[in-house]
């Protein structure tokens, strides 16, 4: 998953970024949750499955997706610690 080239504009209301956050955070809560039993389930196939190998692909790209959306949310969070009139 790349990151987005388009430059970002943070134009959020106080409470809808808040709003935000909370909503990323849930989302985070939610992939580490489903990480944890996809860890598990990998474990628990043979290694030389087919389901196996999907299923680690899709390990791999949950925990990827995962690093994005906390870059992400400290991005925002970043953005709102910003001085007043600090761009």
């Amino acid at each position: 998953m790349k990151p987005s080239s388009k430059p970002i504009v943070m134009d959020a209301e106080p409470d809808e970024t808040n709003l935000i956050i909370e909503e990323i955070d849930n989302l985070i809560t939610g992939a580490e949750a489903r990480i944890e039993r996809q860890q598990e389930y990998v474990r628990s196939l043979a290694a030389g499955a087919a389901g196996s190998k999907q299923a680690t692909v899709d390990l791999e790209r949950m925990i990827s997706s995962l690093g994005l959306l906390k870059r992400q949310r400290a991005r925002i969070v970043r953005w709102e610690d910003r001085p007043p009139g600090d761009g």
